[in-house]
């Protein structure tokens, strides 16, 4: 196992913060206040990204986890004390129904946790009981009876919520050998496990958190200017990276996201797996990575001995897709934790992938000086 020198604490109050897209100001608050002890400088762009800056001279690097999590908007509050909702980001139907979530009122500021429910399967004809109930059956049950007695607590149309679900941790052994060897003994291996809401993509932030932490506290000296940047409304159109980096002017990108994990039932087909080291992409939805700067980083890793694998994914994004678009284009890169039931309330992933991607992050940056980031696009 990894040596893991993680602040499992920031993790835990970053991953239980209110935060959906659009409504950041929690999480962000939390996260400015543990960064900004590490940074040269702390900046915003208009729709609340937040930005530290370390070093000054050389290309400028940026370093983006998105801080927003899915959620919901109360769209109608019926005459009955039932609430209609929208979802902030992708939510797929089936995991949702009876699951808690919480409203942040605008208007009270006190969180109310409801519970999203539909018509019992008692109640509906055989043909309906073999239906996906979709969301726009379901409502918020709070226990009201009325539509007064719900604006009593102060809730109306436009306030967020998000999943109701707690950070924990799990320790397991497990027995395992090397995919691309055959003649491998089986080695033992202690795991720690996380599970919580909002590890897409509180875990990219922590993950530039680690890295600032790290470079700062061990005084390493970088050749270049570096943005570690906490952003926001990626799941909603990649919206903060996309004003963060007209900001910064990046010569180099990286995302920092969960990516699908390949190893539980269903999802076979995906070579990147929970536990195998830190996914670095080889494309995406959004984007296709630089190639020479992929290699860069493959070389880094190999070269280091820090436990990495590949990753490909059909459909979806990150921050990179907007990235490496800004000005006249960006090399830029996903690193990627493999993590399992990702847009839902609860994901589960290895922290030994998220020791790996830190301690790459952190090789990575010591060595993209001018002349290496310029090799990524000359000719």
């Amino acid at each position: 196992m990894t040596n893991l020198n993680l602040d499992l604490k920031l993790l835990e109050n970053l991953c239980n913060a209110f935060g959906p897209s659009g409504h950041e100001h929690e999480a962000q608050k939390i996260v400015q206040e543990y960064g900004k002890k590490y940074a040269d400088e702390v900046l915003h762009d208009g729709l609340g990204s937040v930005i530290f800056r370390k070093g000054k001279g050389g290309p400028k690097i940026m370093l983006a986890g998105h801080v927003d999590e899915i959620g919901f908007v109360i769209t109608e509050i019926k005459k009955d004390g039932y609430l209609s909702f929208h979802q902030l980001g992708g939510w797929w139907d089936q995991t949702l129904l009876t699951q808690e979530v919480v409203i942040s009122p605008l208007k009270s500021g006190e969180k109310i946790i409801g519970v999203i429910g539909a018509p019992p399967p008692h109640v509906l004809s055989a043909e309906d009981r073999n239906k996906v109930v979709t969301k726009e059956k379901m409502y918020i049950d709070i226990g009201c009876s009325s539509a007064d007695e719900v604006k009593a607590l102060g809730i109306q149309v436009g306030d967020p919520a998000v999943p109701h679900a707690i950070f924990r941790t799990m320790k397991r052994t497990r027995k395992e050998k090397k995919d691309d060897d055959k003649d491998a003994k089986e080695e033992t291996r202690e795991v720690t496990l996380g599970v919580a809401k909002a590890f897409d993509d509180r875990i990219g932030v922590f993950i530039v958190l680690e890295a600032l932490r790290r470079i700062s506290e061990k005084n390493i000296s970088l050749p270049n200017e570096v943005f570690f940047v906490s952003s926001t409304q990626e799941e909603v159109g990649l919206r903060g990276a996309k004003t963060a980096s007209q900001m910064i002017e990046p010569a180099i990108g990286f995302a920092l996201d969960v990516d699908i994990s390949g190893d539980s039932p269903g999802s076979e087909g995906l070579v990147q797996k929970m536990g195998k080291g830190v996914a670095i992409s080889a494309g995406d939805g959004s984007m296709i990575p630089n190639p020479r700067l992929r290699k860069f980083v493959l070389d880094i890793a190999e070269e280091k001995k820090i436990k990495h694998q590949p990753s490909f994914l059909k459909a979806g994004g990150t921050d990179a897709g907007v990235i490496h678009l800004a000005g006249i284009g960006v090399p830029s890169l996903f690193l990627g934790i493999p993590t399992r039931y990702i847009h839902s309330h609860h994901g589960i992933l290895d922290f030994d992938d998220v020791e790996n991607a830190v301690q790459l992050l952190i090789e990575v940056l010591q060595k993209l000086d001018e002349e290496t980031v310029k090799s990524f696009t000359s000719l």
